[in-house]
């Protein structure tokens, strides 16, 4: 999985994270320590993140936003949509 240095911030330390793990400025981690093993659990801002988009698609359906099987088909049918 790679390796993450542990930097002095202030009187604390900390870690940068790789973008590619999704997380943004703000996430909350659940941390478990294990022995010398400390897990990370990113679970709730996955849920976090799934539920913005959740919501952000029903104001797209709200404000008539949305696009129909017909139109997708018009759109996307060089892309394989509506095979």
């Amino acid at each position: 999985m790679g390796q993450i240095k542990v930097r002095k911030i202030g009187n604390s330390v900390g870690g940068i994270f790789p973008k590619e793990w999704g997380l943004h400025e703000g996430d909350i981690l659940e941390v478990k320590k294990e022995g010398n093993y400390f897990i990370l659990d990113a679970q709730e801002v996955a849920k976090k993140k799934d539920r913005e988009l959740i919501e952000e698609s029903f104001t797209e359906f709200e404000t008539n936003q949305t696009v129909s099987e017909k139109e997708m088909t018009t759109l996307f049918s060089k892309y394989g949509w509506g095979e």
